[in-house]
Formats: C-alpha cells, sequence, structure tokens
C-alpha cells in the first residue's frame, strides 16, 4: 500500500516489530491514514498490510545509515507531495537518540521529532541518572552498582567484584548496560541484552569480554528482583508541553521472552491499574520536566510487595498497544501536542480533556492464550476470564481493517511457533 497523495501527514515509524505495527495500527484507528514504516527488512508483522508503506533501510545500528535512509524516505514523500507534514517515532532508544542528535538536518527535510534534547534523554535514559533520581525522589529500585567499563583495567575490574555483597547487590545480579543506545553496536559471544550471573568469575568474564568488544559506558549490576515475569510491569505516561501529565497507564506483564535476543520483550500485558506507581512515575517526569511518552519497566518485589522501578524509555514501549485496548490510544496525544495544527484541520478523536488514568481488564497478547494462562498467577488468570468475558483479549497485530489472509496466517503459525521458544528457553518461575 502507498501513502494517498491526499493524506495530510504521514507517520514515519522505525522498526518492524509489534510496537512499530502497533503505532501504524493506531494512527490508521483514529485518522484513517496509511503510515511509512522504516524497518530493517520487511517481515511477517509488515508483509500484505494495507495501513502502511515499507521503506526496508537495512541494519540500523549505525548512525551514518539510518540518517540517510530516513532522509531518503523524506525525499521520496516530498516528491510525491511537496511540504506534507513528517511525525517522525521511533521504536527503539538508540534511534530516539539519533532523532534528537539530527533534529534540525531532519526538520529541513519536513520531519517533527516528538523528542526531548540530548541533555534531556542522558537525565533519563542513562540508568545511572536514573537511579540518582530515584534515590532524590525516595522511589524504590533494586540494589545497584555500576562499573566503569571505559576505565576497564583488571585492578578495577578485581576491586569491583570485592565490594560485591558487601556495599553492592549480592548474587544472582542483573548484569545490563547502562546505556542500551550504546550496547545496541556492541557483538561479542553470549552477548545478551540482559544477563542474568550467578557468581563472581561468570560477572567478571562478561565484563571483561563487554570491554574488549568496544563497550565504553557503565554496565549496571543490580539485585535480581525474584519472582516470575508476571511480578514485572510496564507504566506509560504522557507530559505535554505546559508540564501537565495528561495520561497515566500500567499493565501487568504476564509473560516475556527469554530467548537470546529476544529477551525481556513481552508477550502478554494485562491492563490495569496501580495508584503507587502512578504517583511516582509523574514524580519522576515533572523533576525531568519531561515533554512527551516515557515508559518505566518495574518489577513488584514478592519480599514487600514494593514496585521497584528498574528503568525509563523515552518513548512508547514494545508493547504499548495495551494503552489503545484500554482506551487511550496515543496516536491523538501525539498529533495533538506535535502537530496541532494538522490534528485541529484532519478532526478525528482528540485527547479527552484532563488527566486520563486507563484501568482494565485488557489482555493484549501475540502469543497463544493457553500460555498466557499457564504464566499467569491466579488473580491474574481470573482478570484475563474477565476480559475475555467482555470482549477483552486483543492481539495487536490482528486488525480487521488489515486483513489479509496471508498475513493473518503466517502471524498465528508464528504464534504457535512462540511455544517452542517458550518450551526451550522457559521462564523463571
Amino acid at each position: 500500500m502507498m501513502v494517498p497523495a491526499e493524506q495530510s501527514f504521514v507517520p514515519v515509524i522505525t522498526g518492524g516489530d509489534v510496537g512499530a505495527y502497533s503505532l501504524a495500527r493506531e494512527f490508521h484507528e483514529a485518522y484513517g491514514v496509511v503510515s511509512a514504516v522504516v524497518p530493517t527488512a520487511v517481515n511477517r508483522n509488515l508483509r500484505h498490510s494495507r495501513i502502511l508503506e515499507a521503506f526496508p533501510a537495512g541494519p540500523m545500528t549505525e548512525e551514518g545509515p539510518v540518517l540517510e535512509a530516513l532522509l531518503a524516505v523524506a525525499d521520496e514523500l516530498n516528491g510525491r507531495v511537496p511540504g506534507r507534514p513528517l511525525l517522525l517515532l521511533a521504536s527503539y532508544d538508540h534511534l530516539v537518540r539519533f532523532a534528537a542528535r539530527h533534529r534540525d538536518t531532519l526538520e529541513a527535510r519536513g520531519y517533527t521529532v516528538p523528542y526531548p534534547d540530548e541533555d534531556a534523554l542522558d537525565a533519563a535514559a542513562l540508568k545511572e541518572n536514573f537511579y540518582a533520581l530515584c534515590d532524590r525522589l525516595g522511589i524504590p529500585y533494586p540494589r545497584t552498582a555500576a562499573y566503569d567499563a571505559g576505565s576497564h583495567t583488571p585492578a578495577a575490574l578485581a576491586g569491583f567484584l570485592a565490594g560485591l555483597g558487601e556495599d553492592g547487590p549480592a548474587f544472582p545480579v542483573i548484569l545490563k548496560a547502562g546505556d542500551g543506545g550504546a550496547w545496541a553496536d556492541v557483538r561479542f559471544t553470549g552477548r545478551r541484552k540482559v544477563h542474568v550471573v550467578h557468581e563472581a568469575r561468570e560477572l567478571g568474564e562478561l565484563i571483561g569480554r563487554a570491554s574488549g568488544a568496544g563497550y565504553r559506558g557503565s554496565l549496571i549490576v543490580q539485585e535480581l528482583v525474584p519472582g516470575p515475569d508476571s511480578q514485572l510491569g510496564i507504566a506509560t505516561f504522557f507530559r505535554d508541553g505546559a508540564g501537565t501529565t495528561r495520561l497515566v497507564s500500567y499493565g501487568e506483564v504476564i509473560v516475556e521472552d527469554h530467548a537470546p535476543g529476544t529477551e525481556g520483550n513481552a508477550r502478554a500485558v494485562l491492563a490495569g491499574e496501580h495508584e503507587t506507581v502512578a504517583r511516582q512515575g509523574t514524580a519522576l517526569l515533572e523533576a525531568l520536566d519531561w515533554r512527551g511518552f516515557a515508559m518505566f519497566d518495574i518489577k513488584v518485589d514478592p519480599r514487600d510487595d514494593r514496585a521497584q522501578f528498574l528503568e525509563m524509555n523515552p518513548r512508547l514501549g514494545r508493547n504499548h498497544y495495551y494503552l489503545t485496548g484500554a482506551g487511550a490510544n496515543p496516536a491523538p496525544y501525539l498529533l495533538a501536542e506535535y502537530l496541532p495544527e494538522v490534528a485541529d484541520a484532519v478532526g478525528g478523536p482528540a485527547p479527552a480533556a484532563g488527566r486520563v488514568t486507563t484501568d482494565g481488564p485488557v489482555l493484549t497478547t501475540t502469543v497463544p492464550l493457553s500460555l498466557v494462562r499457564r504464566h499467569a498467577s491466579a488473580d491474574q488468570r481470573e482478570a484475563i476470564r474477565r476480559a475475555a468475558r467482555a470482549g477483552r483479549v486483543i492481539r495487536p497485530f490482528e486488525y480487521r481493517a488489515d486483513a489479509d489472509l496471508r498475513r493473518l496466517a503466517g502471524l498465528r503459525l508464528a504464534e504457535l511457533n512462540s511455544l517452542r521458544a517458550f518450551r526451550q528457553y522457559p521462564p523463571q518461575s
């Protein structure tokens, strides 16, 4: 499908995963528009779709090729309809940073970039800065230590490892990058987005491999909060340029991927409410003077039932469709905030006045319901039953206006194949 010439604006969405497709679906649901999607390659999520036009760009980890691809897309779209507004929406943290860094160049080609500047991104998305802010505001997060990979030496590593369990987190721990954007460029044997580490020797080897592969940011070593995936949460907020938090939402993750390369990707989310997280997330955004969407990863600690904040993403999360399922499509918030003159001209839905807090139960899933129920808690299984009775179990890829049978058959096959992946890489209990 090509973007129609009569369309008054074009969402340009990077990525090819469920988050990218969800954004294209949300803009189509709200305004009937076709989005330009810029993936690495056209995959089953995008193939045969009627609500998007794909502009495959190849690998999107290096800054230069990403910028060239986005400028080429702008030139193509502007060549068809000169001067039509382009709203750039990034699906990954490093692409948010690329967009912020090259704002002037992108805006000169017709893009609107709905992300803060790099200083604001550093304050929010670099994990050491985020945890320092949590400390200042009294917001819980797991016990944490940071290692400076840019100053790595055998002596520095030995001293760091000796301090764990005394002043720092005790094993088992999580190892993750303080700078997720820089980590996307790093390759070494055994690399994962998040490592679960059980002993000092293993941790030292991983840190050495990461430093040897060229990673120069901080490495975060963090207490592993016990408990299954069903204690994880996603909190999404929208704060406007006037400093008002307009949207607050919370989703309980039922189950995540655990295969290398996809670990941490939620596959089923149950929309609900969490008053404490709503209050704490609002406080964080106010302290940052944030504008736009932000998403927090959270895990509820079974030892004291406190929600521990794990990190902040400066964008809509990959599995944000639970928002739309719960009645808060993000597309009108984006259009009204960043292209208000277009929003006034096209009509369609507008963000609700005041502050919206979503509730549930609503389940969004990209895996079979049998798998979701197997990993849900007893309370979550009851909420899923209520959602099913109310017709509020939603598969983001299954959109009536985009119901090509070839595409749906491939997606359903992938959903069934996920059962094999979960047998091979089961979630922790």
